[in-house]
């Protein structure tokens, strides 16, 4: 953890300044440093081969030759054969019944690694699970978005992320928070905005909502990275005695990712400063 942190330090922006992404939703950023926890850098490393293999791959099969091979060389053939064996064996295997609420294919919010390897190009993407120690020093960065994560905790581990921020922040620098707002869907529900299945749909697309796995509840670090549920719900409120517990003044200071209230107008956007 120190050498990445030391790591961590130097990567100053075209601004001369360290801003950090906190997200769980794949939000990568040019001008910052992106802390997302579905993030595989060994995969990513291996994308390119991984291209040519499967270029080389399509380029063996579409030979001529080979496929002559395959027809007249008794080696070739059992090359051929004994896979198809296999797989024909396995299809036949009993296989685990499928989880209550796993739909296979498209499930959950996974990041595709060769979007991911996209992203490595264009900014610093690096792997963090929320919840755990920010991988910087003490008053080292000037400025923190962090999206969408806070209510995918407890609220002990929220207050240690949210004290983590101050932790890492230098004096006067700032914090932008998102979440989603309670309170604005319910009193568009009162109003008449939305009606009860529309309020019911916003809370279960908030929560993550999904049958529960009793084996997953009882082991809360074995939940997939890319397939969070939400903890807790927010207001101004409470978010703001959440920030104010965690050392931070609020504050309307304009900040590196004010852009963000646009393309989330829904959402409840504070902004905190360490004093």
């Amino acid at each position: 953890m120190p050498g990445r942190d030391r790591r961590l330090r130097h990567l100053r922006n075209s601004h001369g300044e360290i801003w950090v992404n906190i997200t769980s939703s794949h939000l990568v950023l040019a001008d910052f440093v992106n802390l997302d926890p579905s993030y595989s850098p060994g995969l990513v490393g291996a994308y390119p081969a991984l291209g040519w293999a499967r270029a080389l791959h399509r380029a063996l099969c579409a030979s001529r030759t080979l496929s002559l091979l395959r027809r007249t060389g008794t080696a070739a053939w059992r090359a051929v054969r004994w896979p198809r064996l296999a797989a024909t064996l396995t299809r036949h295997l009993p296989r685990r019944p499928a989880r209550p609420g796993r739909s296979g294919r498209g499930r959950g919010r996974g990041w595709a690694v060769r979007r991911q390897w996209e992203a490595s190009r264009t900014a610093v993407v690096v792997r963090h699970r929320p919840g755990r120690r920010l991988p910087l020093a003490d008053g080292s960065v000037d400025h923190i978005l962090c999206a969408h994560v806070v209510q995918e905790l407890p609220p002990r581990v929220a207050g240690r992320v949210l004290a983590e921020c101050a932790r890492i922040l230098r004096p006067g620098g700032t914090l932008h928070l998102v979440l989603p707002d309670l309170r604005q869907a319910v009193d568009r529900y009162v109003r008449g905005e939305i009606d009860a299945d529309e309020l019911v749909a916003w809370q279960r697309l908030n929560d993550g909502h999904r049958p529960a796995d009793p084996r997953r509840a009882r082991h809360p670090r074995r939940r997939e990275p890319a397939d969070p549920q939400n903890r807790w719900h927010y207001d101004e409120h409470t978010a703001r005695r959440r920030l104010v517990a965690a050392g931070f003044h609020l504050s309307r200071t304009p900040t590196p990712s004010t852009g963000l209230v646009e393309t989330d107008p829904v959402s409840l956007h504070l902004v905190a400063v360490r004093p």
